[in-house]
């Protein structure tokens, strides 16, 4: 079977709690015979704005993303001589990066949050799920992996972020100060909706 690979240039909108971003990143696409063959991919991880104002705007990251298996691997290297603030922890996240993925489909029973005008509000909200807390490596090297029982298709962004609360006692789970994201190509989500 011929395999060809295939680069295009986008601009992908990314959400991370309230906090919409733009950026272009380079993204294989791989066919064969004209179908998707790529079940996971490599999400480089870029630097945001508000990296610079905790001294990490110079750290770099990817996720290794696979949609249909539900899995991400994050892995972030922070500049020499740079370390984390102090109490601070680094957490993954998966958004929905702006699109509404809101639908009543799954609210036959009833509207989200049982109340209906709660329901109707939190569809303009982008969602964003914790894939938990990165866990340093040694050497300015932090990773995490995350598996969930459903597929990705829904998501598309993944991201980094630095929680000024440490993630300690009473926490709060929301998305804190985002440093790194990129975006899941769209593709990806495409073929995981047609697997289903």
């Amino acid at each position: 079977m011929l395999t060809r690979l295939i680069f295009r240039r986008f601009a992908a909108n990314l959400s991370v709690g309230a906090l919409t971003l733009t950026a272009v990143a380079v993204a294989p696409s791989v066919f064969a015979a004209g179908k998707m063959m790529m079940s996971s991919q490599r999400v480089t991880l870029m630097p945001l704005p508000p990296a610079q104002g905790a001294g990490l705007d110079k750290a770099t990251g990817f996720a290794d993303v696979d949609v249909k298996k539900g899995t991400v691997r994050f892995s972030m290297t922070l500049a020499p001589g740079t370390s984390l603030p102090k109490g601070t922890v680094l957490e993954g996240w998966l958004s929905t990066a702006g699109k509404s993925t809101a639908s009543t489909a799954d609210q036959k029973f009833g509207p989200a949050f049982g109340k209906k005008d709660l329901a109707m509000k939190s569809r303009a909200i982008p969602y964003a799920l914790s894939t938990g807390v990165l866990r340093s490596r040694g050497k300015g090297v932090y990773s995490g992996t995350f598996k969930i029982a459903n597929n990705l298709a829904p998501y598309g962004a993944v991201a980094i972020t630095l929680e000024s609360d440490g993630n300690a006692g009473n926490y709060d789970p929301r998305p804190g100060t985002p440093l790194l994201a990129g975006p899941i190509k769209a593709p990806m989500m495409k073929t995981a909706m047609m697997n289903r």
